[in-house]
């Protein structure tokens, strides 16, 4: 099966393994994991055994160009599933497959749903078709409504330990790929992103500077890395990301106030704070 070949996890893979073979899995999966950890790519894996497809099949999931699997995902720098992209699904499945053919619906990072968005979705698992199967993918659980959670099988994903991280990189020829490994603590996802997407890599450096900036006290270089995320919020949410690792690594104080920080930040964004005025609250906080 296709979800063998995802790192660790054995019980989880052993247990929707059987499940599909029996024909027992239920018609909305719940996958959960930690941001970078995968549930993504699991649930691409898992909706190409669910319909039984081949290699060929894999890579026409990937390529959002299956016709039997529809992923649907959020846009923006919020990641928000609107309430159109839901109704695009119910269009799509209030029908029968030709031919009796399973398909599947995967729904990505559903913590990210609106409440009319969610509400649309509920009325399709509380009257499922039989030939189709959901997965949705989150990474927090609790921002999930319960009456969707209820009405599914939830699975969790564990992240895969530094030594599973460093074998499923072994063959990679790349000098960072250790450091990598170190600063995101085993997450795949993670350092997989930073490996193969140079602006990914561009943005972890800007963090690891701004954390020697604000440890050396140099409030005015600092000032102008940050001010160069000025009008791309999407970029600048992957900063605070990655400066959150970086701090995570060694707990002193100030790695602790930075981490403070982040979090405002991150509450700021969330309310559509001016991000000029974002970044100089942040650089008043780490001053401290």
């Amino acid at each position: 099966m296709f979800i063998d070949s995802f790192t660790g996890n054995k019980n989880t893979k052993l247990s929707l393994g059987e499940l599909i073979k029996s024909s027992r899995l239920s018609h909305a999966v719940l996958i959960f994991a930690k941001e970078g950890c995968g549930a993504n790519c699991f649930a691409r894996l898992l909706a190409a055994d669910i319909i039984g497809t081949d290699t060929d099949g894999l890579k026409l999931i990937e390529q959002q160009a299956h016709p039997q699997v529809q992923i649907i995902k959020g846009s923006g720098a919020s990641g928000q599933i609107k309430v159109d992209s839901v109704r695009e699904i119910n269009s799509n499945v209030n029908f029968s497959s030709i031919g009796g053919e399973k398909r599947v619906v995967i729904i990505q990072n559903c913590e990210n749903f609106n409440t009319n968005s969610a509400n649309a979705l509920l009325k399709n698992l509380e009257e499922p078709k039989d030939d189709i199967t959901y997965i949705l993918t989150t990474t927090d659980v609790s921002k999930i409504l319960s009456t969707i959670r209820s009405r599914c099988q939830m699975y969790s994903l564990s992240q895969p330990s530094l030594q599973e991280t460093k074998e499923y990189f072994a063959k990679v020829d790349s000098a960072e790929k250790d450091e990598l490994i170190k600063i995101y603590s085993g997450n795949i996802g993670m350092v997989k992103d930073a490996l193969e997407n140079p602006k990914r890599f561009e943005i972890l450096q800007k963090a690891l500077s701004a954390q020697k900036l604000i440890s050396r006290g140099e409030s005015y270089e600092l000032a102008k890395l940050l001010f160069g995320f000025n009008k791309k919020k999407e970029d600048f949410v992957l900063f605070l990301k990655d400066l959150e690792f970086i701090c995570d690594q060694n707990l002193s104080q100030a790695n602790v106030n930075i981490m403070n920080a982040v979090i405002d930040c991150r509450s700021a964004l969330a309310r559509n704070a001016n991000l000029g005025l974002i970044m100089e609250n942040f650089i008043i906080a780490v001053k401290k």
